[in-house]
């Protein structure tokens, strides 16, 4: 009778053991999928850059003018909303990369990647916070 108990007490503890390994398995299957989704998900737009400054009470923060903004990749459909009047975007020098902000000029053509669905206003031409920002590329220069 002992015997019959431990036996069945270790086949309930094994079952219980490939139950957690499985759950485990499907959980980070999800994780996995869930990353995959959100990069896939990024909007990322090109733009002609009309102006870029910096303000004397901010001189850690550059404002781009872009017009001419084309989706490169567009899952909420954010760009329509930049097309006819271009968008602004406000982006700390800290988070240009490798660019300084003297490479950000009139004619230069720029690619941005924002942070999946972003904080914009109601403005025209609407504005991008730099905390919507991911990262921000040349791609090609007025020269």
């Amino acid at each position: 009778m002992k015997h019959l108990i431990l036996l069945l007490a270790l086949l309930s503890l094994t079952a219980c053991s490939n139950n957690q390994s499985e759950q485990k398995h499907t959980q980070a299957t999800e994780q996995t999928s869930s990353s995959t989704e959100a990069i896939a998900m990024k909007t990322v737009f090109t733009g002609e850059i009309t102006s870029s400054f910096t303000t004397e009470s901010d001189p850690s923060m550059v404002s781009v003018v872009l017009r001419s903004v084309e989706a490169v990749s567009d899952p909420d459909s954010i760009v329509p909303a930049f097309e006819n009047d271009g968008v602004i975007i406000h982006v700390s020098t800290d988070n240009l990369g490798e660019l300084t902000p003297e490479q950000l000029s009139e004619g230069s053509r720029i690619q941005c990647t924002l942070k999946g669905l972003p904080v914009m206003t109601m403005s025209i031409p609407p504005q991008l916070p730099g905390n919507s920002i991911e990262k921000i590329e040349l791609v090609s220069t007025n020269e």
